[in-house]
């Protein structure tokens, strides 16, 4: 009784133990479940892995979905073949098969009909609704869709009436019935927050934000991403949704100009939507970059995405993307000025374009004609076109469409002067401008009609509408269309003999435009650096993944190894324990009916043979273990080596960065040179300018009064003093020479020069600004003179004496005093006036800079004192001011004292290293 019991209990623990085994090899994962199933269950469970598959993995789909075929065929399972030619139809449409598509989809809803499955049934009409909206069969689509709705209608079955109203949502939106579109995308957001499906649920709000952001929400379509990647963030499984918030946020960033932000995400979601063979959506980022680019002016990249989304749209039979990236195409050729590659895309995309096109595409293509024939001046058949978009675009109620529409129909009929036609097309597409939020159309109509205004002479209208365009222009960004309106406000102010004004507009549109110029080239070599570096870390990233996978296979195959070694290991054990206790049953029942000699012998004898054969077990036991052994020390050493690995990952890792943070200093080391240059550039510019003015005017004025006199006597008096002022100008254009080369090496022009005679120079060249009535004294007997650079110096004085002029206060006499000093080894020299005057406490951080005035009712640009500073700075000296308002101003410039003695040996020094042309011009005064 004993061996029965212990030989039960033995056989119990050996089927838990069975089961324990079973149970670790039957994983979550279906593959792993599939060599064990049989008919239905295996048919039914490869076309689950066929549905899972369906967007990541193009040959499993076909694999599985082929198998599920063969054995449905095999045992007759109708059910399991409608399922699986469902299947096999959604995947061939999604990769643009859409003839074999339509072919396995009727077939599954043939069977399916047969095998009385109306759940696949009702499943298979909806799938056959999104191949005949992704072919624009607008009709057999909304067909497709009410029949499965019909089925699901009062069904339990919550899920798929959700995704028959997302679908049908899409299908009115290709029809432009924007609030059917809005009705049923809400009703299935509002089903699907009701389950559990985190998933399904981010899916209907990302397209909810699609449709949002495409009306110009913004922050409502933000809103709703941030919804959406909450649900799917700790979705591991669900990239593709993440990839799709990727998308859509990247297209946000790009109109908030964040376009670092927005390239980074763009490209994650772009490697993705490849890898995975998601080519609708790969085709639907590019031709959205496409577009991105051409909007920011970078046509070159705008070209490339489109020319590849072409590509690949034609491959695949995407007839519909085909014609609307042709058409996008056709508007960047318009852009770039080459109209008769824009004029033949047009033509193309109406002659070839699918018969089922949508209405906007078709819209799209006149609108291209119509705006190219407009600028070739062939304005009847542009009017066809024009007239044609504005009918096209009323019946499908789009505002934005009409009131672009009528835009161009204004400026071709404007190009033509007939302005009352234009002026009322214009009004038009305001008044739907405004309908539909679209801002450019604002900005482009209202300048339209300022245009046309300043022909006429209506200056008040136009300077009016003009205002508000340049509104509308910066909100939308609008840089081109900004610098047509300066031009118009150009030409107004001309027209009212304001060419002062007029030339400030002229300047500002020019500046614009180079702004413009300069920062396309930038961004391009910015966006091609990043693409090359992109490109390159993603090519080290795949080199690295493949390596690490080589070492996981290597891992799983030793695991696998490891456990079938196991699981003998441990049947051998319970083989020999079961045929021991056999043994010592069979002994017991022969020990009854033996006598108690023949017995002990026997059970002697067999006792022996039992030994004999545990120490064969042991030793093959002990043979078993040592292969154990080994196997874990295979797997310690594979571990090890798998560490290395990501050790060396690491450094790679750490490498890119330090080659990433050295490119990023050099270029903002290459940066800042420029900028210093540049303003090196700006500052000469404007130096010549202030220096030059003058003596300039002053010709000017006795050249007048010359030609003016009639005795002979007083017109010589006026040439002689035109000689001076002449010679005053020769020796300032010197001096700015000089300037040229002292940028780099002002210690080259140090000389002796005195300040008396630098002061009443810029007296005499300030002389036309003097009523004679000014109390102007200079003591100098401290220092008299010093050792430095004379034509910064004489800059210097004259500036100061200029602003002292300029700004004087009206109610008193202009008292103007300058003084020298030696303090602590410096040359102090102050400059001080009773003039207005300034808050120097309030404006402290501003006295110096470019282009800061603090009077507005005298003439200037305020550049001065910005000359001064930077001049004193090259002599390596400061400049320090006070002033208050109604007490005047003090200007005190600290110089370095430089002896003769170093004077003379710097001298020595850049003589024997120095061109010889240069030296003479040293010694002779410049």
């Amino acid at each position: 009784m004993n061996c029965g019991k212990a030989f039960a209990l033995l056989l119990v623990l050996s089927v838990v133990y069975s089961n324990a085994v079973g149970q670790s090899k039957v994983t979550d994962s279906l593959e792993q479940r599939l060599p064990q199933l049989q008919g239905k269950q295996k048919i039914e469970t490869l076309n689950q892995l066929t549905y899972e598959f369906i967007t990541h993995d193009n040959d499993k789909v076909v694999r599985y979905g082929n198998e599920a075929i063969r054995l449905s065929r095999q045992i007759k399972y109708i059910k399991g073949e409608a399922v699986a030619y469902t299947y096999r139809g959604v995947y061939e449409y999604l990769s643009g098969q859409f003839a074999l598509a339509h072919q396995d989809l009727h077939r599954g809803l043939t069977l399916s009909i047969q095998a009385g499955d109306r759940a696949n049934q009702g499943y298979t009409l909806l799938q056959l609704g999104v191949c005949a909206l992704e072919e624009v069969e607008k009709d057999s689509a909304l067909f497709y869709f009410n029949k499965a709705y019909e089925i699901f209608k009062d069904s339990t079955n919550a899920l798929t009436l959700s995704k028959i109203y997302r679908n049908m949502s899409a299908l009115y939106g290709q029809r432009y019935q924007y609030d059917k579109q809005q009705l049923y995308l809400d009703r299935a957001i509002a089903i699907r927050r009701l389950l559990s499906d985190d998933i399904l649920l981010a899916d209907a709000l990302i397209l909810k934000a699609g449709n949002t952001l495409t009306s110009g929400d913004i922050a409502t379509a933000e809103a709703m991403l941030d919804e959406a990647e909450e649900l799917v963030k700790d979705h591991y499984e669900d990239r593709e949704d993440l990839n799709d918030v990727r998308h859509l946020r990247a297209l946000i960033y790009f109109r908030k100009g964040r376009f670092d932000e927005a390239v980074v995400l763009l490209d994650s979601a772009r490697n993705y939507y490849y890898s995975k063979s998601l080519i609708r959506k790969y085709i639907t980022l590019l031709t959205d970059m496409g577009k991105v680019f051409s909007d920011r002016g970078e046509y070159e990249l705008a070209l490339n995405n489109l020319y590849d989304a072409l590509r690949l749209s034609k491959e695949h039979g995407f007839e519909a993307d085909t014609y609307s990236i042709r058409n996008r195409i056709g508007w960047v050729n318009f852009h770039l000025g080459d109209l008769t590659q824009a004029l033949r895309l047009a033509n193309e995309g109406l002659r070839d374009g699918p018969k089922r096109q949508l209405q906007g595409d078709l819209a799209d293509a006149l609108m291209l004609k119509g705006v190219v024939l407009t600028d070739l001046n062939e304005y009847i058949p542009a009017k066809a076109c024009l007239d044609s978009v504005a009918e096209v675009y009323t019946r499908m109620g789009n505002d934005r469409g009409l009131s672009e529409a009528l835009m161009n129909l204004g400026f071709m009929e404007a190009r033509q002067k007939h302005f009352s036609q234009a002026l009322a097309l214009y009004q038009q597409s305001i008044q739907r401008a405004e309908t539909s939020n679209y801002t450019f159309g604002l900005a482009w109509s209202r300048w339209g009609k300022g245009d046309i205004y300043v022909r006429q002479g209506n200056f008040k209208s136009a300077i009016h509408l003009l205002d508000q365009s340049e509104e509308y222009c910066r909100l939308a960004h609008a840089n081109e269309l900004l610098i047509l309106n300066y031009n118009t406000r150009r030409d107004l102010l001309a027209a009212q003999n304001r060419y002062k004004e007029s030339l400030q507009y002229s300047m500002m549109a020019s500046a614009l435009k180079d702004s413009i110029h300069r920062t396309d080239l930038a961004r391009r070599f910015v966006t091609l650096e990043k693409t090359q570096e992109i490109e390159q870390r993603d090519r080290d990233i795949k080199v690295l993944q493949k390596d690490k996978q080589l070492a996981q296979d290597k891992i799983n195959l030793q695991e696998s190894k490891l456990r079938q070694q196991f699981i003998l290991l441990i049947a051998g054990v319970m083989c020999i324990a079961l045929l021991a206790a056999l043994t010592l049953m069979y002994y017991r029942f022969y020990a009854r009916i033996k006598t108690l000699n023949r017995v002990i012998t026997e059970k002697n004898k067999r006792i022996q043979a039992q030994a004999d054969k545990l120490q064969e077990m042991n030793a093959e036991l002990k043979h078993l273990y040592q292969e154990v052994s080994e196997q874990n020390e295979e797997i310690q050493a594979q571990s090890s080596r798998l560490s290395e690995s990501n050790k060396s990952i690491s450094d790679l890792n750490r490498n890119l960065e330090q080659i990433v943070a050295d490119k990023t200093l050099e270029l903002r080391t290459t940066n800042d040179e420029l900028v210093r240059y540049n303003n090196e550039l700006l500052q000469f510019s404007y130096t010549v300018s202030h220096n030059l003015r003058g003596p300039v005017v002053r010709l000017l004025g006795l050249a007048s009064l010359a030609q003016a006199e009639e005795e002979l006597v007083q017109a010589k008096k006026w040439v002689d003093l035109m000689a001076k002022t002449a010679a005053d100008l020769d020796l300032i254009i010197k001096d700015l020479n000089k300037v040229l080369v002292l940028r780099n090496e002002p210690d080259q022009y140090l000389e002796v020069v005195a300040f008396e005679k630098e002061w009443q120079q810029s007296i005499a060249l300030l002389q036309d600004s003097l009523t004679g009535q000014e109390e102007i004294t200079a003591d100098f007997t401290a220092i008299p003179e010093i050792i430095t650079v004379r034509a910064m110096l004489q800059s210097t004085f004259y500036n100061l004496l200029s602003n002292a002029i300029k700004f004087r206060s009206p109610d008193r006499q202009l008292i103007i005093k300058a003084t020298s000093q030696h303090i602590e080894g410096k040359v102090v020299i102050e400059v001080q006036d009773n003039g207005l005057g300034f808050d120097a406490s309030l404006h402290k951080e501003k006295i110096f800079k470019l282009y800061k005035r603090f009077h507005t009712h005298v003439e200037g640009r305020g550049i001065g004192l910005y000359l001064i500073k930077s001049q004193i700075e090259v002599l390596h000296g400061t400049i320090e001011v006070e002033s208050r308002k109604g007490w005047g101003s003090l200007f005190r410039v600290t110089l370095p004292l430089i002896t003769e003695e170093s004077l003379h040996h710097a001298s020595r020094d850049q003589t024997a290293q120095a061109d010889p042309g240069i030296s003479s011009d040293i010694k002779s005064g410049g």
